[in-house]
């Protein structure tokens, strides 16, 4: 009899594992997933809003899209449309994409690079900091903050300058 009640102990308490694990990555892809659109990019202590510079995200069923149009140096307009996949646990968020294309003009002069930013998957810890979802990648360069109304992508590495930015984007349903 003290090994029943022991057994199913453990069976409670291994069911209670699994039930709120479920819960946890519910309540992470009610936070991550959705559609959001870029309100402002900080950037060398300078905050440019549209239609210096506009995006689209979207994080939806283990698919991620991203449009980003930058004019923020005069005389030059960048634009990147990229598409990639996503997997997520309770505990790891990673993406990469396999389509990227980042269009640069200056004047006249226009070119087109298909080259991926990195190669695999950026993989990210996942946890819950004052009720907001924080993704943190490996190298602590990129950070995205979520709550149910907006994501704050921070990256100490941006692009090829390797710029220090922060992107604030709001959800939209």
């Amino acid at each position: 009899m003290k090994y029943v009640k022991i057994i199913l102990l453990l069976i409670l308490f291994l069911n209670n594992l699994g039930a709120n694990a479920s819960d946890n990555l519910h309540k992470i892809k009610s936070l991550l997933e959705g559609r959001y659109e870029l309100v402002y990019w900080k950037q060398d202590n300078i905050k440019f809003n549209y239609p210096i510079v506009a995006g689209t995200l979207i994080v939806k069923d283990n698919n991620i899209s991203f449009t980003l149009d930058n004019n923020i140096k005069e005389n030059k307009t960048t634009k990147i449309i990229a598409w990639g996949n996503y997997t997520l646990s309770s505990k790891k968020y990673n993406y990469s994409f396999f389509d990227f294309k980042k269009v640069t003009a200056k004047e006249k002069d226009i070119k087109i690079s298909r080259d991926l930013p990195w190669r695999g998957f950026r993989e990210y810890t996942i946890e819950f900091k004052k009720g907001n979802l924080l993704l943190t990648s490996m190298t602590g360069k990129q950070t995205w903050q979520l709550d149910e109304n907006s994501l704050i992508y921070k990256d100490k590495e941006w692009g090829e300058e390797k710029k220090q930015i922060l992107r604030y984007w709001k959800r939209v349903k």
